[in-house]
């Protein structure tokens, strides 16, 4: 049961770390500005978000900002 907690976690970070791009413009360039997965993994981290960079490559999007299906 475990693992599916950590999913859970990691997916409301991932939500939000769009809500925190899309509300602070600051933020948003800072994300643009990381030069890979993992330099946006810790920048997230900085702001208590924990997401890996392999999700966040899965879920990269538009202008260097994260994006999500549906």
């Amino acid at each position: 049961m475990a693992p599916e907690r950590t999913v859970h976690t990691s997916l409301d970070d991932l939500h939000a770390l769009q809500r925190l791009a899309s509300h602070d413009p600051v933020f948003a360039q800072a994300l643009k500005n990381t030069g890979s997965t993992h330099a946006a993994a810790s920048l997230a981290a900085r702001h208590g978000l924990h997401v890996s960079a392999e999700s966040l490559w899965r879920n990269r999007g538009r202008h260097g900002l994260p994006t999500w299906r549906g």
